[in-house]
């Protein structure tokens, strides 16, 4: 036997939620990971800046930062794990130029970002013995610094096409989070033309 059950609040007592709720609810979910993602991202970009400059960040600050740089990128990753399943399913069907190069270009991001943490690791005069308990090596393997220094100048790089290929993104993201009211505003208007005559 079926009950009709129509309010909301009976559709809760029995474990369920009205499609208006849940609608209101994913909206809630979508605009709060829009700005954990778009926060993120900006934070990250700002400390790939800020660690390409040691002399002003210190080697202490720049280490550590570094390492919290691990962080924001698993992260980050999380975040954008649906979009980086779904390319690489697709990766190998029928795709759009864009999209191809933006896949590459992430993967190759990604490896690089890798590769000059795993280097600054190696090479770490402060944190990770600090973390380790041990000294720092009395010299550094000067080879493992000019890679560091490769991979973190082609992260920089790659990073700026990554912004660049992802521009629109930045865009809507940093309208509809800063700058709400004109969000509301250019929805509003757009309504009225889709029901005008």
């Amino acid at each position: 036997m079926v009950r009709n059950v129509t309010s909301a609040t009976a559709l809760r007592g029995q474990g369920l939620r009205s499609p208006l709720a849940e609608t209101s609810q994913s909206a809630t979910s979508a605009h709060w990971r829009l700005k954990i993602t778009f926060w993120l991202d900006v934070a990250l970009l700002v400390s790939v800046c800020v660690l390409q400059t040691v002399s002003f960040t210190g080697l202490v600050l720049h280490e550590w930062l570094g390492l919290a740089t691990v962080g924001m990128v698993l992260a980050h990753l999380l975040f954008a794990w649906g979009w980086i399943a779904t390319q690489s399913r697709r990766f190998v069907a029928k795709q759009s130029a864009r999209e191809r190069i933006n896949y590459l270009l992430n993967l190759s991001l990604f490896a690089l970002v890798t590769a000059a943490i795993f280097s600054g690791i190696v090479i770490s005069q402060k944190a990770i013995p600090t973390l380790m308990g041990t000294n720092a090596a009395p010299e550094m393997d000067w080879r493992w610094d000019i890679r560091h220094n490769q991979f973190s100048e082609a992260v920089v790089l790659l990073s700026g096409l990554h912004l660049a290929i992802n521009w629109d993104w930045v865009l809507a993201a940093g309208q509809r989070l800063l700058f709400p009211p004109f969000e509301n505003i250019r929805e509003r208007l757009r309504r009225s033309r889709e029901d005008a005559p």
